[in-house]
């Protein structure tokens, strides 16, 4: 009876102990079930998420494929610009070499004349300058001697005191042209109103720095004694043992000298001589091999006359085929025949009109 009795008597009056202990509990179910509330609401975002990463991945995938379908479109369009762009190139480089020897030649008569005080000249340059080179070059000039034109490098005026403005004079015959230089050279220094004067060719600003790039190893070459020229518009030509050789650049060079003298370099760093000196006796020697070439040189009567012959022949094949239009026949049987063999006259035509022909 007890037995039965005291459970009853439990449930309905519990302990203090007990009560606490459920109050806890309860409050842990209800902690557990907001935990559970918030994972439940957090894997919601979640999972949202995740299907606007989904929606967006595809719309990247189906961008992606239209990208690849529009590079594999435009590839080939690529690979034809790609090589269009390098015949351009080509064809831009070949037409710029052109423009270069274009310019250089139509200076090829050119001179240009420093240190003339500004405003000698006065308003009559060509006049003064044609003048001014007879009274200098004396009787060395052509009877057709005559200087086309001339002025002054376009620019303001320099204060007093300033060096002068070059002056470009354009000379009619080539020749002229180089015995003006020469006489130049044979003067120097050339003094006019207390002004020292220099001549010089007028080569374009590219032409000028592609020749001054060799002034360094042209010094070597003349301490070593090496025969060179520096040919239009700039390549160095080396004759040796008797060998020529011919060289675009100033590195060229100086690798062929170290290959053929690699005990040069030591000798100009101990030989104790400043850069374009030589001892007396090799001066001697340059000097005696100068005077031996100006010998035998032609003179100036025979060039004259070897140009009034060569006027005369033109003329006598002018008259010979009067029309200004001669076909190729026309042209082969103008035919000079001199000691050696024949030689043929042709127009100077440029490739392309060659091949329409």
């Amino acid at each position: 009876m007890e037995d039965g009795v005291t459970p009853t008597l439990r449930s309905q009056n519990p302990t203090p102990q007990v009560k606490e202990n459920m109050d806890n509990l309860d409050t842990i179910l209800q902690e557990i079930r907001d935990s559970r509330q918030a994972i439940e609401n957090r894997l919601d975002m979640i999972t949202k998420d995740m299907n606007i990463m989904k929606d967006d991945q595809a719309k990247l995938t189906d961008r992606l494929k239209q990208t690849e379908s529009t590079v594999t479109d435009i590839l080939p369009t690529h690979n034809d610009n790609k090589n269009a762009i390098a015949k351009l190139q080509q064809q831009m480089e070949a037409l710029q070499e052109r423009i270069e020897d274009a310019e250089g030649r139509s200076q090829r008569n050119n001179i240009r004349i420093i240190g003339l005080p500004e405003g000698k000249e006065g308003k009559d340059p060509t006049q003064y300058i044609e003048t001014w080179l007879q009274s200098i070059a004396k009787d060395k000039l052509s009877i057709h001697f005559v200087v086309e034109r001339a002025h002054c490098i376009p620019g303001r005026k320099p204060i007093p005191g300033a060096p002068a403005r070059p002056v470009i004079a354009r000379i009619l015959n080539y020749r002229d042209r180089d015995v003006a230089l020469q006489v130049a050279r044979e003067l120097d220094p050339i003094i006019t109103d207390n002004a020292r004067i220099s001549l010089y060719p007028d080569y374009t600003l590219a032409v000028q720095k592609r020749r001054a790039s060799f002034q360094i190893i042209k010094q070597r070459l003349g301490k070593m004694e090496i025969k060179y020229a520096l040919l239009f518009p700039a390549k160095l030509r080396i004759t040796h043992n008797p060998k020529t050789y011919f060289f675009d650049s100033p590195d060229l060079v100086s690798t062929w000298l170290d290959e053929n003298f690699p005990y040069s370099r030591a000798m100009e760093q101990n030989n104790g001589h400043h850069a374009g000196q030589l001892p007396q006796h090799r001066r001697d020697k340059r000097n005696k091999a100068q005077t031996s070439r100006k010998r035998t040189g032609p003179t100036l009567r025979q060039a004259l006359e070897g140009q009034n012959n060569a006027l005369q022949t033109a003329g006598s094949l002018r008259e010979m085929n009067s029309s200004p239009c001669r076909t190729a026949s026309s042209i082969d049987s103008i035919v000079a025949s001199d000691s050696e063999g024949s030689m043929a006259l042709f127009p100077d035509i440029t490739p392309q009109l060659s091949r329409d022909l």
